[in-house]
């Protein structure tokens, strides 16, 4: 059985999603850029369920609704989804490789922004460009090097046990 994961590295990888998420992006860039938080409460969702749920996704939706200015509840009704979707596929996608695990969280992340779309065009709003197209695809590159850098200090952690 694996110990839990520590919480300074839970709330720190939470605070640094956040932070990417405030960052002045603008152009290309912008609309290219995956939802971080949202990939990290994944990740967590699928290695850490006890800890992080559908109660921490609300939160952190409303968070970046205010943080966004966003329709409020608009995230929070995108992660809650999300999450709903990756505690479903939790065991399947623990039992894959990395980019078959990829494959899945970016089909969950191509939901999200369908659903993200289809939000803004019943208040109206227009059309989004194609490169928000992307962005999932982009979410789905960036599974691999996020689930390697989240398990290192967890490995060392387990290394560091069982030698001392």
């Amino acid at each position: 059985m694996r110990l839990p994961a520590p919480f300074g590295l839970l709330a720190g990888s939470f605070v640094f999603a956040f932070l990417l998420n405030l960052l002045p992006w603008s152009g290309v860039a912008l609309q290219i850029s995956p939802d971080f938080v949202l990939l990290i409460l994944l990740y967590w969702a699928v290695q850490e369920p006890r800890s992080v749920g559908q109660g921490l996704g609300f939160i952190l939706g409303l968070v970046m609704d205010v943080a966004d200015s966003a329709l409020l509840g608009q995230h929070a009704l995108i992660y809650v989804v999300a999450i709903f979707l990756v505690q479903l596929l939790r065991v399947r996608v623990l039992q894959l490789n990395l980019p078959a695990q990829a494959l899945h969280i970016g089909a969950i992340l191509i939901l999200a922004q369908a659903i993200g779309v289809s939000l803004n065009l019943s208040l109206g709003r227009e059309i989004p460009g194609t490169w928000m197209a992307i962005a999932p695809v982009v979410g789905a590159l960036l599974w691999p090097v996020i689930s390697l850098v989240l398990a290192l200090p967890r490995l060392r952690n387990r290394s560091a046990r069982t030698i001392g």
